[in-house]
């Protein structure tokens, strides 16, 4: 969904601005949706357990508090993200296999890349409100992510 742009939408409201920490990895430019939150520390598990669900209208945003030690997102999961329709991920750390995301239509926007894969202890947790890139991401308040940053709304704007 690409009928929005972040500056425009800054222009028109008062949002929340996420600080300009992040890569853009993926073939889709834009993402937006309902946040749904996931803290995964070292662990994807909880990750693609919530991939594996409908994703229609919502956002990913996982916080992996920036740990550089291992990815929490590489192209299978990004891959099971399109099959069930998420919009996008945000990542307060790192994916891996960033040549083949860049070719499936999602939108992902993480701190860095890292080649080796998480642990899976099945650890971590659900709909928790998230504090990185300078602002709080709540679950089911609207995020809006595009090439020029990712801002927060408590309602849809478009």
């Amino acid at each position: 969904m690409n009928n929005f742009n972040t500056a425009d939408l800054c222009d028109e409201h008062n949002l929340l601005i996420a600080k300009p920490i992040f890569q853009t990895y993926g073939a889709n430019t834009h993402c937006s949706g309902k946040i749904k939150t996931v803290e995964a520390v070292e662990d994807n598990s909880y990750v693609k357990k919530l991939l594996q669900t409908e994703g229609s209208g919502c956002v990913m945003v996982i916080d992996g508090k920036a740990s550089d030690k291992c990815a929490l997102v590489g192209d299978n999961l990004a891959a099971l993200a399109v099959r069930n329709n998420w919009s996008g991920i945000i990542v307060n750390g790192c994916i891996r296999d960033s040549l083949e995301i860049n070719n499936i239509p999602i939108s992902i926007k993480a701190l860095h890349l890292v080649p080796n894969k998480s642990e899976k202890k099945d650890v971590g947790k659900y709909g928790l409100d998230l504090h990185f890139a300078g602002i709080t991401f709540k679950e089911n308040e609207y995020i809006y992510s595009d090439p020029d940053g990712i801002v927060i709304s408590k309602v849809k704007l478009k």
